[in-house]
């Protein structure tokens, strides 16, 4: 169970790493980013009957979509004040899964279905990690590959100084909107990950606790 959590919450910090580590943006709504792909997933394989890794990609993309919207302001805000912006994120969040009864289930949650791969139920400890662990060593190997990549380079100049990288022709934008995007993907595979493995959803779970 121990390694089974260590491989989704690595999954979760290369996606805050992406953010905070090469672009220098810091976000505190890390926790509800999981929150959004945990009952994406649940809801996805539960009442709709979509298939596990179809959910966990799914999840994995809506979640960088409302990572994206929720990181438009880094665009002009720095600092303390885009702490301030994506703590708002967390609590606006936060009162979705609480309001939204009728998908999230509200503050009594909702159970994330039965998961399944390859036509085989997955139940237990050993099941997961053998799912967990691969997924963990690809997200490392992407954002380790990333690094390498022009746009890897771009957002770790905007982190080093916005103002040089902006003169060389990086679009400050589209290069912090890209790193939100990323970053929220991987939470978003974390958080749909963590719900499956857990079983059932609820929105204690993703707290500004769990952000921090």
């Amino acid at each position: 169970m121990l390694a089974n959590l260590i491989f989704i919450n690595v999954i979760a910090a290369l996606g805050l790493n992406v953010i905070t580590g090469f672009t220098g943006q810091i976000s505190i709504g890390h926790g509800a980013f999981l929150g959004v792909g945990a009952y994406t997933s649940a809801y996805l394989v539960s009442v709709l009957g979509v298939p596990f890794f179809a959910a966990i990609v799914i999840a994995g993309l809506f979640t960088a979509l409302v990572g994206s919207f929720f990181g438009v302001p880094s665009v002009r805000l720095k600092g303390l004040y885009l702490a301030i912006a994506t703590l708002a994120a967390q609590f606006i969040l936060e009162f979705v899964f609480r309001s939204w009864t009728s998908v999230t289930g509200g503050s009594n949650g909702m159970s994330a279905g039965s998961a399944s791969a390859f036509g085989h139920e997955l139940s237990g400890d050993t099941a997961f990690y053998w799912i967990l662990l691969p997924i963990a060593a690809l997200s490392l190997l992407f954002v380790r590959n990333l690094a390498r990549t022009a746009t890897g380079r771009a957002l770790m100049a905007v982190r080093d100084h916005d103002l040089a990288a902006e003169i060389m022709g990086i679009n400050l934008f589209r290069s912090k909107l890209i790193a939100f995007a990323i970053g929220s993907f991987l939470a978003g595979v974390a958080g749909a990950l963590w719900g499956q493995y857990v079983g059932y959803v609820t929105p204690e779970q993703f707290t500004l606790g769990l952000s921090i």
